[in-house]
C-alpha cells in the first residue's frame, strides 16, 4: 500500500520531467535527422548528413575555439580571484565576514541579461566611465571595448568574471569553513608559516571543492549565451560568436532547425567527453 501511495505522489514529477526534459531531447534527435528548414515547404529525411556537415563547418569549429579560449580565461581568473577572496575573508576578516559575503553574493543573483545591459553602459565605446577614469589618470589608451574586434571577447570575459567570481569565492569559502581546526593548529604548532599552512594543508583539503567549482564554471561558460546576445550579438563580425550563439543563429536566423539541432547535439557530446576526461584525470590525481 505504501509503495502504491509513493508511486502516486511521484507520478506527477515523472510526467513533468517527461514533458519538459525527455520529450524535447528525443524530438531534437528526430529533428536533427531531417532537412528541417523553415524556408522550405517539405521536410526531407537526410540521416546523419547534418552531423557530417557540422564536423566540417569551419565557422562552427571557430566558435568552438573561441568558446574554449573564453573558458580558459574565465575559469582561471575566477578561480584565482575567488580563492584569493576566500582566503582573505577566512584569515583576515571575522567581525563583518557575513556582511561582506552577503554583499559579494549579489552579482551571481543578477540575471545575465541585466549584466549584459550593465556592461553595455559601463563599456560604452564613447561614453564609458572606465575610459573617463583612464583619461583622468592620464593614461593614453581608450579601448572601444565591445565595439572592437580586438577587445570584444575581453569585454565579455570582464563582465562574466565580475558576475561569477563571487560564486567561486562562496564555494571555496565553504570548503575553508569545513576544514577541521585541528589540522591548522597542528601545522602552526609545527612552526609552519602562513604560506606553508596554505600550501601544504589548506589547498590539498580544498582539492575536492575546487574540482567541483571548476567543473561547474567550465560547463557554465561553455554554454554562455545571454551576455553575448545582449552585449555584442556575436560581433563585431564573428569575434564573439561562441558555440551556443552560433547554434542559436543557425536555428532561428538562418531557419535551419534540423542543422541547429545537430549542432547542439555535437556540442553536448563534446562537453560530455571533456567533462569525463577532466573528472577521470582529476580522480587519478587524488
Amino acid at each position: 500500500m505504501r509503495v502504491k501511495e509513493s508511486t502516486f505522489f511521484i507520478l506527477p514529477v515523472v510526467l513533468v520531467l517527461l514533458v519538459i526534459v525527455i520529450f524535447p531531447l528525443i524530438y531534437s534527435i528526430y529533428v536533427s535527422l531531417y532537412d528541417y528548414d523553415l524556408r522550405k515547404i517539405t521536410i526531407d529525411f537526410i540521416g546523419v548528413r547534418n552531423y557530417v556537415e557540422a564536423l566540417s563547418d569551419e565557422r562552427f569549429r571557430a566558435s568552438l575555439m573561441r568558446t574554449g579560449e573564453l573558458v580558459l580565461m574565465c575559469v582561471s581568473a575566477q578561480y584565482l580571484l575567488g580563492l584569493l577572496l576566500a582566503l582573505s575573508l577566512y584569515y583576515h576578516v571575522d567581525r563583518f565576514r557575513n556582511l561582506i559575503v552577503t554583499i559579494l553574493s549579489i552579482p551571481p543573483m543578477i540575471s545575465p541579461v541585466v549584466v549584459g545591459y550593465m556592461a553595455r553602459l559601463i563599456f560604452h565605446p564613447v561614453a564609458s566611465p572606465i575610459n573617463y577614469f583612464f583619461e583622468l589618470m592620464g593614461l593614453p589608451f581608450r579601448p572601444l571595448w565591445h565595439a572592437s574586434v580586438k577587445t570584444s571577447l575581453l569585454t565579455i570575459f570582464l563582465a562574466d568574471t565580475w558576475q561569477w567570481t563571487p560564486f567561486m569565492m562562496l564555494l571555496l569559502l565553504s570548503g575553508l569553513m569545513a576544514i577541521p581546526q585541528e589540522y591548522l593548529e597542528s601545522a602552526r604548532v609545527d612552526g609552519a608559516s602562513a604560506w606553508q599552512e596554505i600550501k601544504h594543508v589548506v589547498l590539498p583539503l580544498l582539492k575536492t571543492i575546487s574540482v567541483v567549482a571548476i567543473l561547474f564554471r567550465a560547463l557554465d561558460v561553455l554554454r554562455i549565451f545571454d551576455v553575448v546576445y545582449v552585449l555584442t550579438y556575436g560581433g563585431p563580425g564573428t569575434s564573439t560568436e561562441v558555440a551556443s550563439f552560433y547554434v542559436y543563429i543557425t536555428s532561428f536566423e538562418y531557419w535551419r532547425i534540423g542543422y541547429g539541432a545537430a549542432l547542439s547535439w555535437v556540442l553536448m557530446i563534446i562537453l560530455s567527453v571533456l567533462a569525463m576526461i577532466y573528472l577521470k584525470y582529476v580522480i587519478k590525481s587524488f
